[in-house]
């Protein structure tokens, strides 16, 4: 259910009146301040109870689909900030070099992305876990992602940049799962129960 309350100001010296209006759905809360000059209001009206959209009562019936969704579009914008700041710097850098930056970067990225999106997270929730997911992250890539690279130069004669961040990326959907079960139920345990 959401909660939606409202808070009227009047300033008399500027002649305005503003209503702040807020909601909290359990998960998210949010408000807005509308300009009510020259509006009637009563003052110290009861908190009123609005129906939820579907959308909310498809995150409360099926929050591991839900999630699992938000996650995969994170995923997805990650793997394409990945490749470009791979091939980025792969104009400058080898590829391994390259990739290990990239890596870096989008996954402290889409970390935070994901605590802030994919589970709505307060920042202080498991900050520890955070780092260690993120560390245990760019180990596990960076080796299986080396491995993909140097396997692909083994089977092709100088693949192109284009082809190494394809094979990256295409690599990484496998790995996607299984971090997305460790950030829902180890980092961001909290956040879903």
């Amino acid at each position: 259910m959401i909660t939606a309350f409202a808070q009227v100001r009047d300033s008399a010296r500027l002649g305005s009146r503003e209503m702040k209006i807020g909601y909290w759905d359990g998960a998210l809360s949010g408000e807005d301040v509308v300009d009510m000059t020259g509006a009637a209001c009563t003052m110290g009206g009861p908190v009123i109870e609005l129906p939820e959209s579907w959308r909310a009562r498809i995150r409360q019936a099926h929050p591991f689909a839900t999630q699992l969704a938000r996650y995969t579009v994170v995923g997805g914008l990650g793997t394409v900030a990945n490749a470009m700041v791979f091939l980025a710097l792969r104009t400058w850098w080898e590829a391994l070099a390259a990739n290990l930056v990239a890596l870096v970067l989008s996954t402290l990225l889409s970390t935070e992305i994901n605590r802030r999106f994919t589970f709505q997270a307060s920042a202080s929730t498991h900050r520890w876990r955070t780092y260690v997911q993120n560390g245990g992250t760019v180990v596990f890539y960076a080796f299986y992602s080396s491995a993909v690279l140097i396997t692909l130069a083994l089977v092709v004669d100088e693949p192109s940049p284009w082809l190494q961040a394809l094979a990256v990326s295409a690599a990484s959907v496998l790995g996607g799962f299984a971090r997305f079960l460790v950030l829902r139920y180890w980092v961001f345990e909290d956040a879903h129960a």
